[in-house]
C-alpha cells in the first residue's frame, strides 16, 4: 500500500471520509503561507468597503427613501397642501385631499411650480395655482381625479367637475362608479370643484 493509503489503513469502511485537498509534500512553511492567505482573503469579502461588495446582485434590491416635501399628518391621510415644481419636460403627481393631479412628461412650456390645497380632507373643492402665470397653459391634457370613494350615494349620473373661470363652468370629464371617482381634463389649470346637477354655468 502507498503513503497515501496508511492514513486510512485503520479506518472503518462503512464510515464516511470527509472529502479533503491532496496536498504534495507539504511543509511547515508553505502551509502557514496557505493559512495566511485564506485568512486575507476571507478578511476582504467581509470588509463592507471591499470593491463589488456594496449594492451587489447577490445583497438583493436596495431599499431607498425618498422624504416627500409635505410631510403627511400625524394621523394619517394627506396633507392640506402641497407644492412642486417641475421643468418643461418632466411629469409630476401630487394628492392633497381626496384629489390628485397627474402632469404628463413634455406637457409644459416652462418650468413651473404648482400648489394645491383643499379646505380639509373631505373637501369637494381644490385650488390650484401655476407659477409663473404664463405657464399656466398646457400643450397636453393634464388629469385631476377626484377620489369620491368616501361618499356614501353619490349619485354619478348627477355629478360632475366645475372649475372656475370668473364663473363656475362645466369642465371636461369623465364619472367612473367602479373606480368612485370622477377625473377632470384640462389645459389650463384653476380652482375646481365636484357638484350635483351640473349644468353648462352654475
Amino acid at each position: 500500500m502507498n503513503g497515501e493509503g496508511l492514513e486510512f489503513r485503520d479506518h472503518d469502511p462503512k464510515t464516511p471520509i470527509p472529502a479533503r485537498l491532496k496536498v504534495k509534500r507539504s511543509t511547515p512553511h508553505s502551509a502557514a503561507v496557505i493559512a495566511a492567505l485564506a485568512i486575507f482573503l476571507t478578511g476582504c469579502s467581509r470588509n463592507p468597503v471591499a470593491p463589488g461588495t456594496v449594492g451587489a446582485p447577490a445583497d438583493g434590491p436596495l431599499a431607498v427613501s425618498v422624504i416627500p416635501e409635505d410631510v403627511p399628518p400625524a394621523n394619517g391621510g394627506t396633507p392640506n397642501t402641497r407644492t412642486f415644481t417641475l421643468t418643461a419636460s418632466e411629469e409630476g403627481v401630487a394628492t392633497v385631499g381626496r384629489w390628485t393631479l397627474y402632469i404628463r412628461k413634455n406637457s409644459l412650456t416652462m418650468p413651473a411650480t404648482i400648489t394645491l390645497h383643499v379646505a380639509d380632507p373631505e373637501a369637494m373643492e381644490v385650488d390650484v395655482d401655476v407659477q409663473p402665470a404664463a405657464a399656466n397653459n398646457f400643450k397636453q391634457t393634464v388629469f385631476l381625479t377626484a377620489n369620491l370613494s368616501d361618499v356614501a350615494g353619490f349619485d354619478y349620473s348627477k355629478g360632475g367637475i366645475l372649475s372656475w373661470n370668473g364663473a363656475w363652468v362645466k369642465a371636461s370629464y369623465s364619472s367612473h362608479q367602479k373606480q368612485e371617482n370622477m377625473v377632470g381634463r384640462f389645459t389650463i389649470l384653476g380652482n375646481t370643484m365636484v357638484a350635483y346637477n351640473v349644468s353648462s354655468k352654475l
